[in-house]
């Protein structure tokens, strides 16, 4: 195992990222920066270690398999290799240490082992379940680390690691204390390998429109085209927003299985309107809901009322006889306002869009940063390309709706009618 791997030249920003002491590394960059290359350098430099498990994990197995099979079976010295598994992608070496590569399109495969280093290639178009759940407990045991890499996508979970890896080397936690960060992020433009001509990138600008190559090219996290709720800046409503146990709760809740939603709003003296918390319980009911609920809230249930999807009036997501809504009452949610039947999905939208800013420029909304699950609800639902039909294929959109169910009872949109045309 003392021979060097051969081919393995790494550019400066990739010799950054390479040379950190970091347990936990995020790079997002530009198309064509070199991700592949840092990515086989990082396994091959581990495999030296004896009985070491390493996995390289991308989207599908047969993005796994194109991007980086081959590439890793020409640079590993044929001197290392014991054995290889085309079918599986494995291999294993001379000393012991095995190199797998996965898709992340069936998670439940991926539980259970215990991981000596992990790389996850195009993160952004990984679920983030997959890594908080299945992936990340997989170092737990072994301590091992991860190198994880992508391309912008919106405001998702590859943008919450980046800004871990963006709080210095120690930080200030919750209680107060200085924390060591294992975390460290970078983000490189396309312009700054020195691989990729200049006049390439120049091409690429002339060819797409700015907002996709500024996301492709020059690795900046934007929000997503077509999306359901645009009037949502993070710049703009972001911020702390804490709980106030003096004023009204409300709770716009979504009756969905996977994930069951919930949205706690509180109505401020000045007139605006604080998301100041959330409850998001995947594969969950409305009991444990509504159990989860009245625990962190015993103490003011006379001061909520709850906003729940009209469909609750007919069923319960656990299949008793009781409704939702009567699943509700018996915790003791007495207050419950509803429409008979579901609003019209525009007229919920715009509603929630006018709230975080109207035509006139004001403000009437703002959203605590921890509620995350909200957050991205409201960046990333999009509409189906070409069509005023919201795109559900992400699973995100559920706390958005939660949101619009009390936002539709209680700042609904006016119609005007025009010489007898309404709009």
């Amino acid at each position: 195992m003392r021979h060097a791997a051969p081919g393995l030249r790494l550019h400066r920003g990739q010799v950054a990222v390479f040379s950190s002491p970091h347990r936990f590394k995020v790079v997002v960059a530009g198309r064509r920066w070199g991700k592949t290359q840092l990515s086989k350098t990082s396994i091959i430099r581990k495999a030296k270690k004896p009985r070491q498990l390493i996995w390289y994990v991308a989207p599908t197995y047969r993005m796994a398999r194109g991007i980086m099979w081959n590439e890793l079976l020409e640079a590993i010295p044929r001197q290392w290799v014991a054995k290889v598994n085309e079918t599986l992608m494995l291999i294993r070496l001379v000393n012991g240490t095995r190199i797998e590569l996965k898709g992340a399109d069936k998670p439940d495969t991926l539980r259970g082992v215990g991981l000596h280093h992990l790389v996850i290639d195009e993160a952004q178009d990984i679920r983030e379940e997959t890594w908080t759940k299945v992936l990340r407990p997989t170092l737990a045991s072994t301590i091992g680390d991860a190198l994880i890499i992508g391309t912008p996508k919106a405001f998702n979970w590859l943008y919450d690691l980046y800004m871990l890896g963006q709080r210095g080397d120690t930080y200030v936690d919750a209680a107060g204390r200085t924390r060591k960060n294992p975390w460290r992020s970078w983000q490189f433009p396309t312009i700054t390998s020195p691989f990729i001509p200049a006049s390439e990138v120049e091409a690429a600008r002339t060819d797409m429109d700015e907002k996709s190559f500024r996301q492709e090219f020059e690795a900046s996290f934007e929000t997503m085209s077509g999306r359901v709720y645009h009037c949502f800046d993070r710049a703009l409503h972001l911020g702390d927003f804490p709980f106030n146990p003096a004023l009204p709760i409300w709770i716009g809740q979504d009756f969905n299985i996977d994930p069951m939603s919930s949205v706690i709003l509180q109505p401020q003296p000045s007139g605006e309107v604080w998301i100041v918390d959330e409850l998001i319980l995947h594969g969950s009911n409305t009991n444990e809901t509504a159990e989860e609920l009245a625990r962190r809230y015993w103490r003011h249930l006379r001061a909520i009322t709850f906003y729940p999807d009209p469909a609750g009036a007919n069923g319960s997501t656990k299949g008793r006889g009781e409704s939702d809504l009567d699943i509700l009452r018996d915790h003791g949610f007495r207050r419950i306002k509803y429409r008979r039947k579901h609003p019209k999905i525009s007229d919920r939208v715009n509603a929630v869009n006018r709230m975080f800013k109207a035509a006139d420029g004001s403000v009437r909304m703002r959203v605590d940063r921890r509620c995350r699950h909200t957050i991205a609800a409201l960046e990333q639902t999009i509409y189906k390309e070409g069509t005023r039909e919201v795109d559900k294929s992400a699973g995100v959109e559920h706390p958005a709706d939660g949101l619009g169910y009390c936002i539709d009872l209680e700042f609904p949109v006016r119609n005007i009618t025009i010489m007898g045309v309404s709009i």
